[in-house]
């Protein structure tokens, strides 16, 4: 039977995972190359013990048509890979920039038609804006869970069940009011499940798979300088590396230094601190 990993191995795993995509994105991507050339290296010494010259000569044109053929597939699988790392990317930073429009639209509409909550909305949007950038965005980066609740919008959701409306107005901008606070609960949960990567282990698997078949096919060419065939081999398999790495950071959008900005929520807690209405 297939043995399961530990939690302790999960654990260490995604320890080192959160260690490395924590990196800056020079590191990351210098480290995917410097791994793509070792593993060209290896493969080329496994190769001269399986794979003497007069055989790789005589299968060269063979080998050239299995290599266009799995290069176009495994191409069309990294683009995908990498569409999907950048539409992640983008939709973090939507979720993030709508959270903070949230914020700002739930205070305006608390100041122009809600004079009794205004004060206590105000509070409580200031204190949840400054607790999501100075205490939940740096859990976020280090990959550290931020807990679901948040004590801040749970006062703001009482200060607003205990509204009365004086008038038929102030219950339309109560109402407007519960309705965006709402949509500011969905935002918040959307940020910090989107947290995770969306591209699945074994889809990295079979890309790091694909890429070593690449370079074994690579190797089987017969090219009459062998420093030409290393130096090659090895651009090849640096490329794919570095490709793999620009798909790993951007499929982590809250890590390193290329990552989501909590400039939005910023610039609405320094328009609710100015009591401005037009932010």
């Amino acid at each position: 039977m297939r043995r399961r990993a530990s939690p302790q191995g999960r654990h260490r795993m995604n320890t080192m995972l959160l260690h490395f995509i924590s990196l800056p994105s020079s590191a990351q991507i210098a480290l995917w190359a410097a791994s793509g050339c070792a593993c060209a290296a290896l493969v080329h010494l496994l190769l001269r013990k399986l794979a003497p010259d007069h055989v790789t000569q005589k299968q060269s044109d063979e080998v050239g048509v299995i290599i266009a053929v799995v290069g176009i597939f495994y191409g069309l699988i990294i683009a995908a890979l990498l569409v999907r790392a950048i539409n992640h990317f983008d939709a973090s930073s939507d979720i993030v920039e709508h959270e903070a429009e949230l914020a700002g639209s739930l205070y305006r509409m608390s100041a122009q038609g809600l004079p009794t909550a205004r004060q206590p909305v105000k509070d409580n949007l200031l204190a949840y804006l400054d607790a999501v950038v100075s205490r939940e965005w740096p859990l976020q980066q280090k990959g550290e869970e931020v807990p679901a609740g948040s004590p801040e919008l749970g006062r703001l959701s009482r200060a607003l069940a205990a509204v009365r409306p004086a008038d038929r107005r102030e219950a339309e901008y109560l109402s407007l009011a519960q309705n965006q606070l709402n949509g500011l609960y969905a935002s918040r949960h959307a940020r910090l499940s989107d947290q995770a990567m969306t591209i699945p282990l074994d889809i990295w698997w079979v890309s790091l798979i694909g890429e070593v078949l690449l370079i074994f096919f690579a190797w089987l060419m017969h090219v009459p300088s062998k420093a030409v065939h290393f130096f090659l081999t090895c651009a090849m398999a640096a490329s794919i590396s570095i490709v793999l790495a620009i798909i790993l950071i951007y499929d982590t959008p809250f890590y390193g230094d290329i990552s989501v900005s909590p400039e939005p929520y910023r610039k609405t807690l320094r328009a609710i601190r100015a009591d401005s209405l037009d932010g």
